[in-house]
């Protein structure tokens, strides 16, 4: 599962709603994600995406139930994550459609094959994706 503001979190967040929804409603099965953080470059885990939500009041992960309120209430399931506490690809790209305060983008294909190509060769494990 992996979750994203509400539009209420803060100024980026509220500045930006409109074009998160817009990429957020974009979202389908089989899509696949990566895991990059935005200050290093560094990415950390590929998944494929089971299902698509859109607003969850339920309070799943560990802050949310601490502070017993939803933090991150427009969802996404999961099928599979591939994930590495090291870094697998340490790579600065221009994320296209990227939408501030969300950290959600669409990434170009020929930086999909790169990370691909540095998963196999640190792990030698080969993924196809289609």
């Amino acid at each position: 599962m992996w979750g994203f503001w509400d539009r209420e979190a803060g100024e980026k967040q509220r500045r930006n709603w409109r074009p998160f929804i817009r990429l957020f409603n974009r979202i389908e099965r089989f899509d696949h994600v990566v895991f990059q953080i935005a200050r290093t470059g560094e990415m950390h885990a590929i998944a494929t995406i089971r299902r698509t939500y859109f607003d969850d009041q339920t309070p799943i992960w560990d802050r949310e139930l601490e502070l017993n309120r939803v933090l991150y209430p427009w969802r996404i399931d999961l099928a599979f994550m591939l994930y590495s506490e090291k870094p697998i690809l340490k790579t600065f790209i221009r994320i296209s459609d990227y939408v501030d305060g969300y950290g959600i983008g669409e990434l170009p294909q020929h930086d999909l094959t790169n990370l691909l190509g540095a998963i196999a060769t640190k792990t030698e494990i080969k993924i196809k994706l289609s």
